[in-house]
């Protein structure tokens, strides 16, 4: 069966990990796999109806997917397909099977079910008791239970992410290899969704593949897919002291490219920063989320404190890494002084580059239940905030809250013009009245938006590739073949 992906450029700024893993499964097993930019085409449907695949199928997020809801809405009036759809949003919302136009969604880990679904669907067999799908037939819903987690051991005999999946995609240029070492985070952050993942399913939710099983991958990457660039996307890489101190020394000698992955300060000492620079890492990613020390432990539940953030940030750049700090404006209880405490920290810090986001208030998450029910917010989808914009959810309720989101329009021009912040935060202080501050931040803005038009020379503190991944996207791309699934059998062997 031919089976199509659809995502937006903010999924496929990277590799969807999830949806290759399903990619590569379903080609293992003979089936065909395409995939669809929706933000690249004038015209999803027509271009479903063009490929002719038996099934459609959505990765999503809450903030993405009344949008999905209607493009999938639109598929279906113009091509008789079945549709699927997974991601956080269908995992933490079963109710997701009501929507209009949706035959079935995945309510667990991905890989399985839906190859038991396309084989079921090709083959004509019964389809509707499959684990860890819901359906809806003629109006009726079937829910069935999850099965357990992957364990740990199974890992390791799933095929490798498909690269085919991103073939063509702008990310296609970047030559960056996104891997997993490991599934799942032990931590209960109150604005993740962590712990309604973890309970989603019967098993253990963290889970590490073998050192072994990791190596192989990277060896394909960089061998047959000629990447010059690796990022880690476990939630927390340096979670596994034990299994750090045997991937890292083997990662230097044996594929000796430069990566980044995401860390936590708490876990970070002399030992571990260490086995990272010698084994080529070169930038970090950490949640600093918010100057306020009382607002990260109390309400975004982290317990780790400035001093700590400050000490590793200190560390790493001792030993050569760069840290991109990741930030949140507008949690519940934000303040004018603690947004401003926020860009002072990540000053401190020394944070090379920064992310900075407006609180999404998901709903299922324990903020997002809070935010309904003492802060205002409407509960709808539509409101949360999408990927680089700028402003809080309409309905949430929050004292100063035009103030604050102007402080976190402005947070990039801060930071890479430490003196511009030390004297908005002077001015801040001492300005009359609500009106001029606003003015003042306003024309900061200008200024800024006038900055960004320069790229990183304007705005250092923007996300940007490192240098040699900006020359590699702008450089002919190297002839790569078009690859095979391929998996651990053993030690890799290049041309095996």
């Amino acid at each position: 069966m031919h089976v199509t992906f659809l995502f937006d450029n903010s999924i496929l700024d990277h590799q969807p990990l999830g949806a290759s893993y399903i990619s590569a499964v379903l080609k293992e097993a003979g089936h065909a796999v395409s995939v669809i930019n929706v933000d690249k085409v004038p015209d999803c449907a027509e271009q479903v109806k063009q490929l002719n695949p038996g099934l459609v199928a959505y990765s999503i997020s809450s903030s993405s997917a009344a949008r999905f809801f209607e493009i999938n809405r639109a598929i279906k009036k113009k091509h008789d397909c079945f549709s699927l759809f997974g991601g956080p949003h269908a995992i933490f919302f079963p109710q997701t099977i009501e929507e209009e136009g949706i035959d079935a969604i995945c309510t667990g880990e991905g890989e399985y079910p839906t190859l038991e679904l396309v084989t079921a669907l090709e083959e004509g067999r019964d389809f509707t008791r499959i684990s860890s799908l819901s359906f809806k037939i003629n109006g009726k819903i079937i829910r069935n239970p999850n099965r357990p987690f992957i364990p740990k051991s199974e890992l390791n005999h799933l095929p490798f992410p498909d690269r085919e999946l991103i073939r063509g995609q702008e990310v296609w240029k970047h030559r960056t290899g996104y891997v997993m070492a490991g599934r799942g985070c032990p931590y209960d952050c109150s604005y993740c969704f962590n712990h309604a993942s973890r309970d989603s399913q019967p098993g253990r939710w963290t889970r590490q593949r073998s050192v072994e099983n990791v190596l192989a991958e990277l060896r394909w990457l960089k061998e047959k897919y000629k990447v010059i660039y690796i990022a880690f996307q476990d939630d927390t890489f340096i979670l596994n002291r034990r299994w750090l101190r045997e991937f890292l020394p083997r990662y230097g000698k044996e594929i000796g490219l430069p990566f980044i992955c995401n860390v936590r300060c708490d876990l970070t000492d002399e030992e571990e920063v260490q086995l990272l620079a010698e084994a080529g890492c070169i930038r970090v990613a950490t949640g600093i989320e918010n100057g306020d020390d009382t607002l990260r432990k109390t309400i975004l539940a982290k317990n780790i404190t400035s001093e700590q953030i400050q000490k590793a940030c200190d560390l790493y750049y001792a030993h050569g890494i760069q840290v991109v700090g990741q930030n949140m404006f507008g949690v519940p209880g934000e303040t004018v002084d603690s947004a401003l405490a926020t860009i002072e920290l990540n000053i401190r810090c020394r944070t090379h580059i920064n992310t900075f986001s407006f609180f999404a208030p998901f709903p299922g998450t324990k903020l997002g239940e809070l935010c309904k029910e003492q802060y205002g917010f409407s509960g709808d989808l539509r409101e949360l905030p999408k990927e680089f914009q700028e402003k809080l959810a309409p309905s949430i309720r929050l004292e100063n809250k035009d103030l604050i989101e102007k402080i976190g329009q402005c947070a990039h021009l801060f930071m890479s013009y430490p003196r511009v912040f030390w004297v908005t935060k002077w001015l801040l202080k001492r300005l009359p009245g609500k009106s001029l501050k606003i003015m003042y931040l306003d024309w900061l803005l200008r200024i800024r938006n006038d900055l960004m038009r320069w790229e990183i020379a304007g705005l250092p503190s923007l996300w940007h590739q490192p240098r040699f991944v900006r020359e590699a996207i702008q450089s002919p791309l190297p002839e790569i073949p078009i690859q095979p699934v391929a998996r651990e059998t053993g030690p890799y062997q290049l041309g095996g």
